[in-house]
């Protein structure tokens, strides 16, 4: 077995998606390697001690006894083993999301005590990362033409990425359709089963709440304790998704205008949250109508709208730097160095490896398992009003409503139901990404229990001491119900 990279031609789909024999009823049991020596591209970031291996899945789970396909699982096994409990199936979401280094991520995290008595299992979903793939990704797009409108220039790239990820189905369209939180999670069961485990513990963030709820639907018999940190709305239409983000990101930019009036003396921005909001829109006009260059560690750059923008609407743990960068600004002076710099990668990719995110999968598994509009004229319309009613908030074109158009299968969702099995959720307060209402939502569908955290930092549960609140849950099967707090928000520094 060798983990790499598989990337497909047209004419090479079947040979890289590894078509074998018909898996037998009774699965092998896998052999583990250390996954250093299975990748060279393996990144220590994943985990020195990670082992692998991969598991045979049928690509159409409606023909078992047709195409099947490799996944590749890692684990890090239970540092005490006399008191192991079982398996604890991690995902980091996305879509696309490689899951690779999650087990390392969570032994080094304030989650480190489920490393004790669980093995932890990451791996990346069918089309992603060392798992068989028809490799087609896509970013960036085409390039404004002089002249052109905001709308004329979000409708392009709309159509542009609609044109190539459908040239990314047209290489294997069996294996495109296959892309979905049911089919993941049948994949999951099909990983449980070659581990020899009854039962599986699992934790996911972000999407991987939708796989979780996927798989505790179809397989609740086969779950022991499940926590969801972040979760999916239980019905997703792209359309509203959209408005639910923008309306919660343009709350935190209201949230963060009051706390930096309550800091006026430092400031100078105004004494109410109006005010503020007032300051920073007149500092956005300004700055896209007039960009101001600097020099930032030494390399030029400029300061614009789109800065001014992206300033007002940081997280609560950059809000001292996000302030004062704001307020120095606005007294003509240049911002100060950024502490916290560019962050790196989570799986640290070189060029070599796979995509840290595969932007073809989490589109078709987008459009899905979701519904919304795929009539770009009414799209537009709509995104016009949320624009209008938003003006720092919303994106400069739509992200996800519309995206789905000229998708080759309509789009439905998953259907989720609930079950008997231990239920944590985890919900913050604040949080944009995946809003609070969201999980309410899931919660509604699925049953299982709400912890509250009072920050915006999109699925963070992991890095914040109530992660003792989810230990305890996978020790004792004791959901945490009520709130907890964030970090400390840092203070900003006064304008020299």
């Amino acid at each position: 077995m060798s983990l790499r990279k598989v990337v497909t031609t047209a004419g090479a789909a079947v040979a890289v998606l590894g078509l074998t024999a018909p898996a037998e009823a009774a699965p092998t049991p896998p052999t583990w390697t250390p996954c250093t020596q299975l990748a060279p591209s393996w990144s220590k970031n994943a985990g020195t001690s990670a082992e692998c291996t991969t598991v045979t899945v049928p690509v159409d789970y409606a023909r078992p006894d047709g195409r099947t396909m490799e996944i590749a699982v890692d684990r890090i096994p239970a540092s005490d083993p006399a008191h192991r409990r079982g398996v604890l199936v991690l995902n980091p979401g996305g879509p696309g999301g490689t899951g690779m280094a999650m087990p390392e991520q969570i032994r080094t995290s304030r989650l480190a005590a489920l490393a004790e008595h669980y093995d932890l299992i990451g791996f990346d979903p069918r089309g992603t990362g060392y798992s068989a793939q028809i490799g087609c990704q896509a970013s960036g797009g085409p390039q404004p033409r002089p002249g052109q409108s905001e709308k004329d220039q979000a409708l392009t790239g709309i159509r542009w990425k609609a044109e190539t990820f459908g040239s990314c189905v047209e290489k294997d369209p069996e294996f495109a359709r296959s892309l979905g939180a049911v089919t993941v999670a049948r994949d999951v069961d099909a990983i449980r089963q070659a581990l020899g485990e009854e039962k599986i513990d699992y934790f996911g963030v972000s999407w991987g709440t939708a796989l979780g709820a996927a798989y505790r639907s179809l397989f609740d018999d086969h779950v022991g304790r499940m926590a969801l940190d972040s979760a999916l709305p239980a019905e997703l239409d792209l359309d509203r998704f959209e408005a639910a983000e923008t309306k919660a990101h343009d709350e935190n930019v209201h949230r963060f205008a009051g706390w930096m009036a309550e800091r006026d003396d430092v400031l100078h921005l105004g004494t109410t949250a109006d005010q503020v909001f007032a300051t920073v829109l007149a500092l956005r006009d300004e700055l896209e109508a007039h960009p101001r260059p600097i020099e930032e560690g030494g390399q030029p750059a400029t300061l614009n709208g789109t800065w001014v923008s992206n300033q007002a609407g940081s997280l609560s743990p950059q809000w001292g730097y996000a302030a004062s960068a704001l307020a120095a600004v606005r007294a003509g002076k240049n911002p100060p160095p950024d502490p916290h710099g560019t962050q790196p990668a989570g799986f640290g990719w070189d060029e070599e490896r796979p995509y840290v995110l595969n932007r073809f999968v989490q589109h078709a598994i987008n459009c899905a398992d979701s519904t919304g509009t795929r009539d770009l004229e009414a799209m537009w319309q709509d995104f016009s009003v949320l624009r209008q009613r938003y003006p720092v908030s919303a994106a400069s074109e739509p992200i996800y409503a519309g995206s789905c158009v000229q998708w080759p299968a309509p789009g439905k969702n998953v259907g989720y139901r609930p079950g008997r099995s231990q239920l944590q959720l985890i919900a913050h307060r604040y949080e944009s990404v995946t809003p609070y209402q969201g999980t309410s939502e899931m919660q509604r569908r699925i049953g299982g229990s709400v912890l509250t955290v009072q920050n915006d930092v999109h699925a963070s549960v992991a890095t914040l001491a109530c992660a003792s609140e989810v230990t305890r849950f996978f020790e004792t099967g004791e959901p945490a119900t009520g709130s907890c707090d964030g970090p400390p928000i840092p203070e900003p520094q006064p304008v020299p």
